[in-house]
């Protein structure tokens, strides 16, 4: 089994360490363009009254980064009320960078595996402040919402994708059998980037998660394969179920 897994630089080496544990080949591309995104009046009002929220909860290590930098910049010491979450580990790695001991799922690291903590249990009226890029889902705020919390969002990077790199997605797929998406944006990005050769292509989509199934599906594509999370260790037992 030929594998292209597009991720991040940065991941790379941790996911390659154990997904090249299982039979096969892997090979990583990384299309993605993280872009910060320039600070408003608004941003700096709501890093300047971090102690008025209950939790803070950051969707990714970019946002985890920037809420590192709005401590440094604004608090001498973190609000020792507030209550930190993240969606995994890597992320935690930030935030205990800046002294924080965020709360995160102990596997799957998706917004639904975050949302049921016991820490994501909300007291009617609690504030909440998500730190995430432009754009994405609003499953976080929606579902806090539902649940009577107040909810303000931060949006603090924006999220891209490097043409070049998702022409090199399209070439090097020819040569594989499976490709791993653990984002949606992703993969409409790949239909809409070079919607006859995705919609042909004979290889087997592997996602990680029912939702990312179901999107997979109502796209009408072939060979869908689902994992058990969006993590490295997920991805593993996907391998070693079609060995």
């Amino acid at each position: 089994m030929r594998l292209l897994i597009p991720k991040g630089v940065a991941d790379q080496a941790r996911w390659q360490s154990i997904v090249d544990l299982a039979p096969g080949s892997v090979r990583f591309v990384d299309p993605w363009q993280l872009t910060p995104v320039a600070p408003t009046p608004a941003q700096k009002t709501i890093w300047l009254n971090l102690d008025r929220y209950h939790a803070v909860l950051c969707v990714s290590p970019q946002a985890a980064k920037s809420l590192e930098q709005a401590l440094d910049t604004f608090w001498p010491q973190p609000p020792a009320q507030v209550r930190w979450l993240c969606n995994g580990p890597q992320t935690a790695v930030v935030l205990r960078s800046a002294g924080l001991t965020a709360v995160h799922p102990e596997r799957g690291y998706t917004a639904e595996d975050v949302l049921q903590l016991k820490a994501c249990h909300v007291n009617s009226g609690d504030n909440w402040l998500i730190v995430k890029g432009v754009g994405g889902r609003l499953t976080y705020a929606e579902t806090l919402t539902q649940r009577g919390a107040q909810v303000d969002c931060i949006e603090v990077y924006r999220r891209g994708l490097v043409s070049a790199q998702m022409a090199t997605l399209a070439l090097l797929a020819q040569q594989s059998d499976a490709l791993w998406v653990s984002s949606e944006y992703l993969g409409q990005q790949l239909l809409a980037s070079a919607p006859a050769f995705w919609r042909e292509w004979p290889g087997q989509w592997w996602v990680s998660s029912p939702r990312l199934a179901h999107w997979a599906q109502s796209e009408g594509l072939q060979t869908i394969r689902q994992g058990q999370g969006a993590t490295p260790e997920a991805l593993y037992q996907l391998m070693m179920s079609v060995a």
